[in-house]
């Protein structure tokens, strides 16, 4: 038996057969139990009746606090704690039934087993007590005689290696069908391997010391034709070797022995898996440095982990495959005009400025060469120009094929910025080629508005000038003659000099309860004023989308609404919701949920304070992914409101699956009610869909008491527009508020 002291005291033991103090048995786990009793006499006599205590060949390992606040600290320093044997009695009356509360509720800790202990009988009825905590048993000290409480312990820590297990095989299988939309949504078997060596590690909960091989050739005896794809943690430094040339003789031989075996193999030193591909795909092993034997558990979770990355391996060859064909050159193996059109539409998406360029280069010859000398001259062109385009533009740079002669090279703008005509013609003595003539165009895409067809296309047309007015060299993109793109640009950058001195502010527009005429929300707006003179919406929005500030402006515009919700709640208007506009470009940002929620956990605002207003096409456009982000918002609290719902075509038919609160009734249809030519037929259509899925429906641009009068006999719950208030400052809304509850107005 050996002890250790925690703190300088005698609070903490630990006994354990001939093993350092820090490391498990080597026969056995060892199990942690935590007395909690602020009696130095009957700690003493509980130490003495365990010391030679074991369950299941393991020995225990005794933690020991005084207090439930020191008890605390230890739970949260030792997670592992199987057992708990808790006074009811010590600082206060009620203090062990306190700490049980603790450990459920604020720690979460849902496993640990807790017997109650008192020396004082009745301070805690013992069937009321087990009624209302998730307490295993009830003792008096005076009860506890050795065997007793060793049997006590036993039980205990028999009920917690079951539910551990059960627990611990849950989350094992949660993270493999979690696993398996990973490795999937890998694109290549390099990224693959690489998080099958971390999904493996992070399932056995061991760190990441191994190598993913894959046999290459399918001749020969292993390790010949084996190559590591994928090494992390110890064996970081194989990655790319051939197996014959891995340093660890014992990783060599038993990967070489699985390739031969196909099977995979577990041992106490590693665990290795073998992956066959359903014989459509080249094998892999992932071999990972375990230090330890598995149980029964793991090895099942084992083998359903198996068979999820197996089918998850084919499915990432046949996208791999499939990407390969759809975005690379076949003859000169890079980018082709899809995969450049791609990251170009990417670039042009980012907040402006980008800092990016494309430059389309064209070889004048190549159709004419290859006619006149055969195509294996012109592919020799081709080559040598995609070569001389690779050593003028390297990376970060990315040089694609477009078709036939003409390539395109997209980087950052001061890369692109010299002149590489001269460069590209330069002749070599070599006499494999004749003079090559280059034509060159450079659009500087934060100069540019569009998409990446039309930049490509921009730069296609200006090669196509350059040769028509009997040109040569490069040709720069420039937007004069385009006068509203002129002005869409230099507005765009007036909106990034507002947003970055903090110049935008928001207005509120009232939503009024169509049956009380009570103000009963608002929508925020976002507001601009340029030199003293106030820019239209209709203006600058379709601006801050074009160029990528929707983002940072839909930003702003959220943290003004926060500042507004405090604003209301100190006027004493807690409960009244403001709705935001959310652009489908902020939207889908792969951060917009996380800044979201911490912007309002940072000013204290309740999501559920806040509605959240987002076009349909935002969700259409990828309805698998539009729905799943929605569900996000809704779990955090967020209300979600379909904003212009009935002008897309497929609202009607996806909107019943969507996890939303509210459908907004665009204006179009509200300004036709009571016109002649029936289209409130649609409103009236829109409000029966609402009330039939439980939805609201707050109708937009009001304007005449016939609407009014028409939207409330048709049993529509809130509108907003100019009949009942115009978009007004905070104060001005507080002040309505105020107006309202005193009945002043």
């Amino acid at each position: 038996m050996s002890g250790s002291v925690r703190s300088g005291d005698d609070r903490m033991f630990e006994f354990r057969q001939e093993q350092a103090d820090d490391g498990p048995p080597a026969d056995g786990v060892a199990f942690t139990v935590l007395s909690v009793d602020d009696d130095p006499a009957f700690q003493q006599s509980l130490r003495m009746a365990l010391s030679d205590f074991r369950f299941n060949d393991s020995p225990l390992r005794l933690l020991t606090a005084s207090s439930s606040s020191e008890a605390q600290e230890v739970m949260v320093a030792h997670p592992d704690v199987s057992a708990i044997l808790l006074d009811v009695v010590m600082e206060s009356d009620d203090a062990g039934l306190q700490l049980v509360r603790a450990v459920r509720e604020q720690l979460g800790n849902a496993e640990v087993r807790i017997v109650l202990i008192t020396g004082q009988p009745g301070m805690a009825p013992m069937r009321k007590t087990l009624q209302q905590l998730d307490v295993s048993d009830y003792w008096l000290k005076t009860d506890l005689y050795r065997e007793r409480l060793q049997g006590i312990v036993t039980g205990s820590l028999r009920t917690w290696s079951e539910i551990h297990a059960l627990a611990r095989a849950k989350r094992g299988l949660q993270h493999i069908v979690q696993m398996g939309n990973r490795l999937t949504g890998q694109r290549d078997l390099d990224g693959f391997s690489r998080q099958l060596l971390h999904e493996l590690a992070t399932l056995l909960e061991m760190p990441a010391d191994g190598l993913v091989c894959v046999r290459e050739d399918g001749n020969g005896t292993p390790p010949e034709g084996v190559r590591v794809i994928a090494a992390d943690g110890a064996f970081a430094t194989q990655q790319g070797r051939w197996l014959a040339d891995v340093d660890d003789a014992m990783a060599r031989d038993l990967l070489a022995e699985a390739f031969a075996t196909r099977a995979s193999v577990g041992m106490p030193a590693c665990q290795m898996l073998y992956l066959d591909g359903d014989g459509r795909v080249p094998p892999l092993v992932a071999y990972l440095a375990s230090e330890r034997s598995l149980d029964a558990e793991e090895h099942e979770l084992l083998q359903v982990f198996t068979a999820h990355a197996n089918a998850s391996l084919v499915n990432v060859d046949l996208t791999s495959r499939l990407d390969r064909v759809a975005y690379r050159d076949s003859l000169l193996d890079i980018p082709n005009g899809n995969a450049l059109r791609l990251e170009l539409q990417q670039v042009l998406e980012q907040p402006w400025p980008s800092g990016q360029s494309l430059l389309v280069v064209d070889l004048g010859q190549y159709t004419d060469g290859s006619l006149a000398l055969g195509p294996e001259q012109g592919d020799l062109l081709l080559q040598r120009m995609a070569e001389r385009l690779g050593q003028l533009y390297p990376p970060p740079c990315r040089v694609a094929r477009l078709h036939e002669g003409t390539f395109a090279v997209l980087g950052p703008t001061t890369w692109l910025a010299l002149d590489p005509v001269s460069a590209l013609e330069q002749s070599e003595d070599t006499g494999e080629l004749p003079f090559l003539r280059v034509d060159a165009a450079r659009v500087d895409l934060d100069h540019y508005r569009g998409g990446a067809g039309g930049a490509v296309a921009a730069g296609l047309l200006l090669v196509n000038r350059i040769r028509a007015d009997g040109g040569h060299g490069v040709a720069d993109y420039r937007a004069e003659g385009e006068q509203e793109n002129l002005q869409r640009f230099l507005q765009s950058r007036a909106l990034y000099r507002a947003l970055r001195e903090d110049r935008i502010g928001v207005a509120l527009q009232a939503q009024v309860d169509m049956d009380s005429g009570a103000v009963v929300g608002a929508e925020v707006l976002a507001r601009w004023n340029e030199n003293g003179q106030p820019v239209s919406p209709a203006e600058f929005i379709p601006v801050a989308e074009a160029s990528g500030l929707i983002v940072p402006l839909g930003q702003r515009v959220i943290e003004l609404t926060c500042d507004a919700l405090r604003a209301l709640e100190a006027a004493g208007f807690p409960e009244v919701p403001l709705s935001v506009n959310v652009s489908p470009l902020q939207l889908h940002r792969r951060e917009f949920i996380d800044e979201l929620a911490a912007t309002l956990e940072k000013q204290g605002i309740e999501p559920r304070r806040m509605e959240l207003e987002i076009t349909e096409g935002a969700v259409m456009n990828d309805y698998q992914a539009g729905r799943e982000l929605l569900a996000r918002l809704r779990r955090l609290g967020f209300g979600i409101a379909v904003d212009d719902f009935g002008t897309g075509y497929s609202s009607l038919r996806y909107v019943h699956s969507l996890p939303v609160t509210r459908l907004k009734l665009d204006r179009h249809f509200t300004s036709e009610i009571g016109e002649a030519r029936g289209e409130s037929s649609v409103a009236d259509m829109i409000l029966a869909l609402g009330r039939r899925l439980g939805l609201d429906v707050v109708a937009e641009g009001v304007e005449t008491r016939e609407q009014a009068n028409w939207l409330r006999e048709h049993d529509c719950p809130c509108a907003q527009g100019y009949l009942f208030a115009r978009p007004e400052p905070l104060e001005d809304f507080i002040a309505r508020m105020r107006r309202q509850r005193t009945g002043d107005g």
